[in-house]
């Protein structure tokens, strides 16, 4: 049986999400932040989420 290349899934971070991993070490959230930069996920931004993300 041969290795087969399982390409990155995109994903988009809602802010809730981030702000939640960045404040607590506990739960999902953080979790998930922890995998960022392993190779599972393409991080994906749009232009409304840095918007949204700036008038919070």
């Amino acid at each position: 049986m041969s290795a087969q290349h399982v390409s990155p899934i995109g994903i988009v971070i809602d802010t809730n999400v981030l702000v939640a991993g960045l404040r607590s070490t506990q739960g999902s959230s953080y979790k998930l932040l922890q995998l960022i930069g392993n190779g599972l996920f393409d991080m994906n931004v749009s232009v409304p989420l840095v918007l949204a993300s700036e008038n919070d």
